[in-house]
């Protein structure tokens, strides 16, 4: 019992000494406020300046990997020909920070800088670079895929000639088994009437020549398979390399630089109200201090 009423004493002891120091608390609380106004106010207001690339795609994969994007973006591979460009001193030029958002081909970047206009014409030259670069390395793609079309067609026109050389010698093997075939079927009419071992020797080989011009002609026909069958693997090479040349995409600004609408830093309001109950704890803390202090003497 005792013990709650000496707590009970102790409340009402701080209480007293926070109403005697009162004009002194409100006294730190009032310049903390009108301190941190006044510099919030001052200060520079600091925005934020963002932009967003798609980075463009090919059937191999990403045109530039993100990881390889974000450390040139960052580092100075841009920089110097934006600074010359824009003819901003090195000293001037801001800090550039980029992210790729996970399991994206997406390309953040972004300034945080008081002088918005120039933080975005910078953006706006970096975008441009990225754009070039990265279509650059696109147009060696579709050449070297263009490349392995022309070469595909040219095969192609070289197997359809074959092909005609061929049916041309078919024909002629045609014209030269019919020839054959007649001379076998007049040899085999005049047999039952010459027995003769010479006539059965003439039929006897024509017969077999009649049999290897078939077979010749079918070989001919085979080949002619042969070569229609790489025909159209070569066309489905093309229409895979031509279905490829049209997955290609290029790297696409989705967000142009933007300024935030409103300053991301020195936010005056938020400022004081920080100051304010930072005064407030200093404000107190020294007035049971100095309360203490006094008592003490």
């Amino acid at each position: 019992m005792d013990q709650q009423y000496e707590d009970e004493i102790d409340l009402m002891d701080y209480v007293k000494v926070i109403l005697k120091r009162k004009v002194f608390i409100l006294a730190l609380f009032l310049a903390a406020v009108i301190v941190a106004g006044v510099f919030s106010f001052l200060s520079p207001k600091v925005y934020k300046i963002d932009t967003v690339l798609e980075i463009g795609k090919t059937d191999k994969g990403m045109v530039e990997a993100p990881e390889q994007s974000i450390a040139k973006v960052e580092g100075n591979v841009y920089g110097t020909l934006i600074r010359e460009k824009l003819n901003i001193s090195e000293a001037e030029y801001p800090q550039i920070k980029a992210e790729n958002p996970k399991a994206t081909n997406l390309l953040n970047i972004k300034i945080e800088s008081g002088n918005p206009q120039q933080a975005k014409e910078i953006l706006e030259e970096k975008n441009e670079l990225i754009l070039a670069e990265h279509q650059e390395k696109i147009e060696l793609e579709k050449e070297a895929l263009e490349s392995e079309i022309y070469l595909s067609e040219e095969n192609i026109k070289v197997l359809q000639k074959d092909i005609e050389r061929i049916k041309i010698k078919i024909s002629s093997l045609e014209e030269e088994r019919k020839v054959l075939e007649a001379k076998v079927e007049a040899l085999q009419e005049i047999l039952p009437y010459q027995q003769d071992p010479g006539t059965q020797f003439v039929l006897f080989n024509s017969q077999e020549r009649l049999e290897l011009k078939k077979q010749e002609i079918e070989n001919r026909y085979l080949q002619i398979n042969s070569l229609e069958t790489q025909i159209n693997d070569f066309k489905s090479k093309i229409n895979s390399l031509k279905l490829q040349i049209e997955n290609i995409r290029p790297t696409l600004i989705i967000k142009p630089p933007t300024v935030s609408e409103k300053p991301i830093s020195s936010r005056p309001f938020l400022n004081m109200a920080i100051a304010g109950i930072l005064g407030l704890f200093v404000g107190t803390f020294l007035a049971f201090g100095r309360e203490w202090w006094e008592k003490a003497k």
